[in-house]
């Protein structure tokens, strides 16, 4: 069978543990649908390894990277490997259960506060509902956004109601499923996030803890904002993200190829072409003469008889009751 997919395995692994990891492969079926090159071996440094890689995924030798833990976090290195340190790219935490993401960074709910802005949420929110489209191949996603504090504050001045509301009926008016601000113990009890595909929170340490406690499998983390599928997990959910990279791939050339060929126009707009009928096909069994104006008989005023109306007025006097007299 032909291997449709090669991704790459970023990390400082030594070539035996490569071994261990093909047969780890072999077990759960994945030889049989894609390849893993090993980058960083044999004591390359992360960063040379992980630009390798990237540089592979751009000749097209690779469809995807896989990241084992680094010494730099997975976001910082990337940007160092696109040489953009001020790239948006903002991780999403997947579990196989649910996705969760942040509008801010690792800060804190007092710093968060601070530094929360309407367009910021609008922003992410937009983000991540055009990742679940594009990467999840979910159609119509549903997303909860979280309060700033555990419970929802809806005070005319709080933050809840001055700047996440407002972003969500404008992320709403677009057309996006985002639900909230909700409180973060209900959303995370009794199961309710399973309701939704992802969740939105404001600050990076707000429900790890939450969240961690809900997995079932490893957590694995999804860089978005780019254009190379890029996975970061630790070493027991190799297999987590290996298959999240092939699905991320394959969703990625599903919902993009509709729009890489779109069809032309089969009428122009008069502000277009002037003078020329809106329509190049004609309906069929359409005759333009039947429904010319000069074709139809309107009825004005001027057309009518005046003896006629004025006999008609007469008749109708007559034959009108007598008023009273509202005096007697």
């Amino acid at each position: 069978m032909n291997k449709i997919f090669t991704i790459g395995l970023v990390g400082n692994a030594p070539q035996e543990k490569h071994e261990i990891l093909n047969r780890m492969l072999d077990e759960e079926g994945l030889t049989d649908l894609c390849d893993v090159i090993l980058y960083g071996a044999d004591g390359q440094p992360e960063l040379e390894a992980l630009q390798d890689a990237i540089d592979d995924y751009a000749d097209n030798v690779l469809q995807g990277v896989v990241c084992l833990p680094m010494a730099t976090s997975p976001v910082k290195a990337v940007r160092h490997c696109l040489e953009q340190s001020d790239a948006d790219i903002v991780p999403v935490f997947d579990n196989r259960i649910l996705r969760m993401s942040s509008v801010l960074g690792n800060i804190d709910a007092a710093a968060a506060a601070q530094t929360l802005t309407q367009e910021a949420v609008q922003q992410r929110g937009e983000m991540l509902w055009k990742m679940l489209k594009r990467d999840m191949g979910i159609l119509n996603p549903r997303i909860a956004i979280l309060s700033i504090g555990e419970k929802t504050d809806n005070s005319e001045t709080s933050i809840d109601t001055t700047v996440i509301k407002p972003a969500v009926e404008e992320l709403v008016k677009k057309g996006i499923q985002i639900f909230g601000p909700a409180d973060s113990a209900t959303i995370f009890s009794n199961e309710a996030c399973k309701a939704y595909d992802a969740v939105l929170q404001i600050y990076r340490s707000q429900t790890l803890e939450a969240y961690a406690a809900l997995c079932e499998e490893p957590i694995i983390t999804i860089l978005t904002g780019i254009d190379t599928p890029i996975v970061s997990t630790e070493a027991e959910g190799v297999l987590s993200a290996l298959w999240a990279v092939k699905d991320i791939a394959r969703n990625r050339k599903t919902y993009d190829l509709p729009f890489k060929h779109p069809l032309e126009k089969l009428y122009h707009e008069r502000k277009e072409d002037g003078d020329k009928a809106r329509f190049a096909v004609k309906k069929k069994g359409f005759n333009p003469a039947e429904h010319r104006r000069e074709n139809v008989t309107f009825v004005t005023k001027n057309t009518r008889d005046p003896k006629a109306s004025s006999e008609n007025k007469e008749q109708k006097e007559q034959t009108a009751p007598p008023k009273e007299n509202i005096s007697e």
